[in-house]
């Protein structure tokens, strides 16, 4: 799969359950640790009552929540991966999935990462462009009588938040990805 002197299929299959192993566990924690802090953050925002962008209802606590959610189920995806990588490496080669699975499960992990993606991209216009408004509402040089007209700290971490979760999705994008193109090769 990835420098091989011998194209043997057992030398090949051993590389593949390599590369799996070890990104499939990369992913998996790169994956993890953004997600729990994204999490906390927006769980964090939802619980604030002086929370000022309106995450609590409507498109942006769903495409934020959603994007949490996916990436859930894509932690659980790059823990596959590893599991895919002792099926390659059983003794029994009835075991063994196929190229063609191999690769079609990695296709999977990039459709749910894009689809996380794209719900999580949804989700920080809408919070971007309520802030937005806010800012714009304001006169320039004019006193803030109301808080809900200021920009606060717990915004920026939301949307840091959600930036986190492109991070990771695009990690859940891009190693999928590339073993499935290392993977198609041999």
């Amino acid at each position: 799969m990835l420098d091989s002197h011998s194209n043997s299929p057992s030398s090949v299959r051993h590389q593949a359950a390599v590369s799996l192993r070890t990104f499939g566990w990369i992913g998996f924690w790169t994956q993890l640790v953004l997600t729990v802090a994204s999490g906390l953050v927006l769980l964090f925002a939802i619980a604030d009552p002086n929370l000022n962008i309106n995450l609590k209802s409507g498109l942006g606590v769903f495409s934020a929540l959603g994007g949490v959610l996916i990436l859930c189920f894509s932690i659980y995806w790059f823990f596959r991966y590893t599991r895919l990588s002792r099926q390659l490496e059983a003794p029994e080669s009835s075991l063994h999935p196929s190229r063609k699975e191999t690769v079609r499960t990695l296709q999977t992990g990039v459709l749910i990462n894009l689809t996380g993606m794209l719900l999580i991209l949804v989700g920080i216009e809408v919070i971007i462009g309520t802030l937005l408004g806010k800012t714009l509402s304001v006169p320039q040089g004019a006193a803030i009588y109301r808080s809900s007209q200021l920009i606060e700290p717990l915004d920026i971490f939301v949307i840091q938040a959600n930036i986190n979760m492109i991070v990771a999705q695009f990690v859940g994008i891009g190693i999928p990805f590339w073993l499935a193109t290392r993977i198609d090769q041999h």
